[in-house]
């Protein structure tokens, strides 16, 4: 009986032994290092599917401390296109308070101190409804009173324009977001190092942006499944706001096709000096078919007709070339052509299914030589069904719900959601390191 008694204890004690020596040794540290624990947030977002959703820390590589996590922001990409981390698309509105936010521009954009956006001395909810966010009417403001600086949630800077740094500076406080914002290449920025340890946020059209700035915003389309078309369809309706939702033809007629005579692909262009090389690889693509430049280094469109129109009408296809290859640098070159009936062939340093399906677009990356990509545009060109399979994904999108500053309603919404520090502490190093590279034309 006591040689049982003492065998208890004695495994007692060699069990303790053991857990401490897991606690207060490597092995316990290496343990906890296998393993994989999701940290999920105690709130929901309106989009419930997950299955296209992603997680980004933008914390400019900061220690990730769970006392200092209090905001109920999560960036989320888009289930539907464009798969983008639009925020008026993915985030719950109903967690936004009763408190209206106040966004500053701090300079003007291209030497317009309103920035284009008309008379801000109208309503919130005028100037809200304008940028078609109708539902954050109460919650934000915009303004170019820059004596309200102090009273101010953020202040925009576009950073083609000049500003007072120093000035700003002195008249901060620790709760405002400085806000980077730029729709230019880094081939077309000037220097940002005396930025560092500056700005907040960023607001660009790349991915990674806290704000994103995408050309897509002045042409958007959005899926008639989507929560959010739902809710402007209400929005529409409710206020009686009398949008001209659009939809496009999403299987060419034989008529409009019958009238593309005059040639097999077009451009229209600008920039005749663009790094990218686009003239160059143009000029070596016309060894193997036609191709028509427009535009300031082409031919003139005609006077009484739209130039994308009016090659979309007489062409196959739209050469939608960029002027530098730079990380996700994607312009109108683009999205102005998604309306109209013309295939679009793109030169960019981007993922473009991240905008439309890949069978809505022709990736010139994808051709290891000239002369097979102009085989495949002339054996597209004469295949009627493969040539109208790039238009089918639009059946589902409709157009007209959205403008080239709507992204002003994502910093609208972000200003509510997400109350987490940051600072961008080499926002040059962000900027350039590793985003463009020099333009080649395939052999």
């Amino acid at each position: 009986m006591e040689y049982q008694q003492f065998l208890k204890y004695f495994c007692l004690l060699v069990l303790c032994v053991y857990l401490f020596y897991l606690l207060f040794t490597n092995g316990y540290s290496d343990t906890l290092e296998s393993l994989t624990i999701s940290f999920i947030p105690s709130f929901n977002i309106v989009n419930s599917s997950t299955k296209n959703s992603l997680i980004i820390n933008q914390g400019n590589n900061s220690i990730f401390e769970l006392p200092s996590i209090t905001n109920q922001f999560e960036t989320r990409f888009f289930d539907y296109y464009p798969h983008l981390p639009i925020h008026i698309f993915t985030q719950n509105l109903s967690l936004i308070g009763n408190t209206s936010k106040l966004i500053l521009l701090g300079n003007g954009f291209f030497g317009d101190r309103h920035w284009r956006l008309g008379p801000l001395n109208e309503s919130s909810t005028e100037k809200m409804t304008a940028l078609y966010c109708p539902f954050l009417s109460n919650h934000c403001d915009i303004t170019t009173d820059y004596n309200r600086f102090s009273e101010a949630d953020a202040i925009v800077y576009h950073m083609v324009d000049d500003f007072d740094q120093d000035l700003a500076k002195k008249k901060r406080h620790s709760k405002q977001r400085f806000v980077f914002t730029l729709w230019e290449s880094p081939a077309h920025t000037r220097n940002l190092e005396s930025f560092n340890q500056f700005f907040n946020w960023t607001m660009t059209y790349r991915f990674n942006s806290h704000i994103i700035t995408s050309y897509y915003s002045q042409y958007g389309y959005i899926h008639k499944s989507s929560p959010f078309y739902r809710l402007m369809l209400n929005e529409n309706s409710t206020r009686k706001l009398n949008w001209k939702i659009r939809k496009v033809d999403y299987r060419p007629s034989d008529e409009i096709l019958q009238k593309k005579k005059l040639g097999i692909a077009a451009a229209l262009i600008s920039n005749c000096g663009a790094p990218s090389q686009r003239l160059p690889f143009i000029q070596e693509l016309k060894r193997y078919i036609d191709v028509k430049v427009y535009g300031r280094c082409g031919e003139s469109c005609p006077s009484n007709m739209d130039c994308r129109e009016f090659i979309a009408e007489n062409y196959y296809f739209l050469l939608s070339f960029e002027n530098s290859l730079c990380l996700e640098y994607t312009t109108e070159k683009f999205f102005a052509t998604l309306e109209y009936p013309v295939v679009p062939v793109v030169l960019g340093r981007t993922n473009y299914s991240h905008f439309i399906p890949p069978s809505g677009y022709i990736d010139t990356n994808q051709f290891s030589t000239m002369s097979s990509l102009a085989r495949y545009l002339n054996q597209t060109r004469y295949d009627k069904e493969k040539y109208l399979s790039y238009f089918s994904w639009k059946k589902d999108y409709v157009w007209g719900l959205s403008q080239f500053f709507t992204p002003f309603c994502d910093l609208c919404l972000r200003l509510h959601l997400d109350s987490k520090p940051n600072i961008i502490g080499n926002i040059h190093k962000w900027w350039f390191d590793g985003s463009c590279q020099a333009g080649h034309v395939l052999p």
